[in-house]
């Protein structure tokens, strides 16, 4: 194992009955470098990232994370919720349905909802702008993403930003 390497992936499988998803996969992914999975449709992508965060468990292999400090964890030994927690690794659904009648910025604050409403005292407050869910809804714009490196539009890190990219990549195909 290469000390520069944050996810090692070994002779991974994954069966759903008969079928063999993905057969003995193995790679590794350097820190800072860029890794991709590439393969037509039904190669078996996704379900390495299934395995990966937890939603599958692998009929077999080891995928091993190594984060910076040097601490090691087995993910095909956790549970998806600990993947998360200890790991910090999650991942995101392929839905690219978007509501076509809102910006693609209202389409990412949809994704805030939870602190929005808190904001809002769980109530319709929100609906007249009430201080505090003006300050919610401002802090959830200028929001670093987790690891930072976004500046925004307003000078700090966010989801204007990263509205750019989203319509970007949202268009239809």
């Amino acid at each position: 194992m290469n000390a520069d390497n944050i996810l090692n992936v070994d002779h991974l499988t994954m069966r759903f009955g008969g079928v063999v998803a993905v057969n003995d996969l193995s790679f590794d992914a350097e820190r800072r470098k860029i890794t991709a999975l590439i393969g037509p449709n039904g190669a078996g992508k996704t379900t390495v990232f299934n395995c990966i965060t937890g939603f599958y468990r692998p009929t077999s292999g080891a995928i091993r994370l190594t984060h910076e400090g040097g601490r090691s964890i087995q993910l095909e030994r956790l549970n998806d919720f600990r993947i998360a927690r200890q790991a910090k690794v999650a991942r995101t659904f392929q839905n690219i349905r978007l509501f076509p009648g809102m910006t693609a910025l209202e389409n990412l604050m949809v994704a805030q909802h939870n602190a929005l409403m808190l904001a809002s005292g769980l109530t319709i407050l929100g609906l007249i702008g009430v201080p505090s869910w003006r300050a919610a809804e401002k802090h959830a714009i200028d929001l670093p993403p987790a690891g930072g490196g976004w500046q925004g539009a307003r000078g700090g890190h966010g989801l204007l930003s990263m509205t750019a990219m989203a319509s970007c990549s949202s268009a239809p195909r």
